[in-house]
């Protein structure tokens, strides 16, 4: 089981930031919430976690209405709130009691956390003297320490190199093998795509896309044109041939055919005019491009 929203309808006056929205994220999984900004993303995260009473529609954990639920909640907001004046380790234990934690079993999970981070010696060093990359740490570590059954992170590799990036991916995976329920906002499409197992693309308020990744990039991905890389130009053969030239970069082309004996046909005048073939493979679309497609498109 896990997280279920059904019907879930938010407005402010005449301003509707949910219109209805339904999805699921299940246990030990990473749902995928994609929107641009005021697309709902924050309007829905702030209802789960209870800061803001929808107007109608229900959110439910584990078949239980989640306001009557025991669930422990873990989030990593996009815009970072430490308390800068405090030594790490008082941040940190201040976050753990607040969600139960007895102290010393939050003190062992500190330190062992301080180790996976690679920043053992920090737990007594004031967050104001910190790097942003370090900082983001202690920010995750609050999140996770007290082992939520629900993690939401929003933007949580934001201003990350690319070694502390694979250390919060390992660690979010690790949270999934865990069986926690994981929500995943980000706009750098790539993460997205690796990581999560399922996306809901948010837009004006409603849910425009409801898929696994696979599911999405195949229902967007063109059976009909081939993406052939040569060591040469190939534009004259594509045109003298019927076919028609979707995109050329450099020496990749996008060639659309009509049926298998075309782009065949293509093939062997490529080779016969003594030119290379290098890849053949049908194209498909990324993550950005049917983000863009559906969300950037639709103002």
């Amino acid at each position: 089981m896990g997280l279920k929203i059904e019907n879930l309808t938010k407005t402010y006056g005449d301003f509707t930031a949910l219109n209805s929205i339904s999805l699921e994220a299940e246990n030990g999984k990473i749902l995928g919430i994609l929107g641009r900004n005021g697309a709902g993303k924050t309007t829905t995260i702030k209802s789960i976690m209870g800061i803001i009473e929808p107007d109608s529609g229900t959110i439910t954990f584990d078949g239980k209405d989640i306001r009557k639920a025991d669930v422990s909640i873990g989030y990593l907001p996009e815009e970072r709130g430490l308390y800068v004046n405090a030594v790490v380790k008082d941040q940190l234990l201040y976050f753990a009691m607040l969600n139960g934690m007895d102290k010393k079993k939050a003190m062992d999970e500190i330190k062992r956390l301080l180790e996976v981070f690679k920043i053992p010696g920090y737990l007594n060093k004031k967050v104001k003297t910190l790097s942003k990359g370090n900082k983001q740490k202690i920010q995750l570590i609050s999140a996770i320490l007290h082992k939520p059954q629900i993690v939401i992170l929003d933007e949580p590799f934001s201003g990350l190199d690319p070694v502390n990036i694979e250390l919060f991916k390992n660690t979010v995976l690790n949270l999934r093998k865990e069986g926690a329920t994981i929500l995943f906002s980000s706009h750098r499409m790539e993460d997205v795509e690796e990581m999560c197992d399922r996306i809901v693309m948010l837009n004006k308020g409603n849910v425009v896309e409801n898929n696994t990744v696979k599911g999405l990039i195949d229902k967007y991905s063109r059976e009909d044109v081939m993406n052939v890389v040569t060591n040469a130009d190939i534009t004259a053969l594509v045109v003298e041939n019927g076919l028609f030239l979707e995109k050329a970069e450099g020496t990749s082309f996008d060639i659309k055919f009509n049926n298998t004996a075309e782009i065949q046909s293509l093939y062997k005048k490529i080779l016969d005019a003594g030119i290379e073939i290098c890849e053949i493979r049908s194209r498909k679309t990324t993550l950005q491009e049917i983000f863009i497609k559906e969300l950037a498109d639709n103002e």
